[in-house]
């Protein structure tokens, strides 16, 4: 593979991606497509919403050319591409009407099923009993993966910059997880990610919305499990990977389906809206978490893949310090 192909990837899914997001910005100011503040928000001015799509619209045609080159697992492009646009058609209607739980769960369940019937395949060969606990685990982990993301889009640029770091999770390590066009993907992905993030950083002038963080949580889900099949340690990679998110999300669920809150229902008791508020700074947050996911996240994950046998340990290690953060700055509840 010559770099020539890698550096194209890049740099145009990146100018494509800002330049997508900026047509994004001007449609949804000429049609009033807006996120208005409420109690629940972290930010202050109605700002246009949705500009996600175009992040889905450059890497689905990076998903098209690789698949079509044979340079992209088909499994996975299959996954991607169908069980990707169920998701963004839903998170796009939610964008622009709103949905109710009871639509966008159902939508997001089967387009999980799909993808984990598909990346599953390989390794469906214990019975219809395991088959079908593995297939029902699988399905709820790629829809926690796109609900978490949809969960943590909740300051200016920290859903982007996690996809971004997931994008170059995939040049560095595809190799390893056994699908080395996949790099090429990873290098369209973290490109897209950085273009929409010249117009969501702080002070954003676009939100990503439900239908682009929801298909960036989608795909990082798909790219665990397909590493997965090719060795089960490769998951905790992943969440290694996902580790700000993954921590951040977690306590905070625990701690609010202990309280008896709704999961589901919008709120602002993630630590990283806590610290935004205490720190009054969106930018310093996000900056935070590039500091975590390049000097903490990255060593391990890297770990992780380079000493498959103690992956569970690694991973332990990863997350205690950001699960204890998050503990401290007091997920799931009310700041002090």
């Amino acid at each position: 593979m010559t770099l020539l192909p890698l550096v194209l990837s890049f740099f145009g899914s990146c100018l494509a991606s800002c330049l997508v997001t900026w047509l994004a910005i001007l449609g949804c100011r000429r049609f009033g497509v807006y996120d208005v503040p409420n109690e629940r928000s972290s930010h202050v001015a109605k700002t246009p919403r949705g500009g996600g799509v175009g992040i889905y619209l450059v890497v689905l045609i990076a998903i098209a050319i690789f698949w079509r080159t044979g340079s992209l697992d088909p499994a996975l492009a299959a996954s991607l591409l169908i069980g990707g646009a169920i998701v963004v058609a839903i998170g796009l209607a939610d964008d622009l009407r709103g949905l109710s739980v009871l639509v966008r769960l159902p939508a997001h369940l089967g387009a999980s099923a799909l993808a984990s019937w598909w990346l599953l395949q390989p390794v469906l060969t214990y019975g219809p009993v395991l088959n079908a606990l593995l297939l029902a685990f699988c399905t709820l982990f790629v829809a926690w993966s796109l609900n978490i993301y949809n969960f943590m889009d909740g300051i200016d640029g920290i859903a982007g910059v996690q996809g971004a770091f997931a994008g170059l999770a995939l040049i560095l390590f595809a190799g390893a997880f056994g699908f080395l066009g996949a790099s090429l993907l990873g290098f369209s992905l973290c490109g897209a990610c950085l273009g929409f993030l010249v117009w969501n950083w702080h002070p954003a002038r676009i939100f990503m919305g439900d239908a682009g963080s929801g298909f960036l949580g989608f795909a990082i889900g798909c790219f665990a499990l397909a590493s997965a099949v090719r060795s089960p340690a490769f998951f905790c990679t992943w969440l290694i990977i996902l580790g700000v998110f993954t921590a951040d999300s977690s306590v905070t669920l625990v701690t609010r389906t202990l309280r008896g809150q709704k999961f589901y229902q919008a709120h602002r008791l993630h630590a990283y809206q806590h610290l935004a508020k205490r720190l009054v700074s969106h930018g310093k947050v996000s900056g935070g978490v590039v500091a975590i996911c390049a000097l903490w996240l990255l060593p391990w994950a890297w770990l992780s893949v380079s000493r498959q046998d103690y992956a569970v340990p690694i991973l332990t290690a990863a997350l205690a310090p950001l699960l204890f953060a998050a503990i401290r700055l007091r997920a799931g509840r009310e700041a002090l």
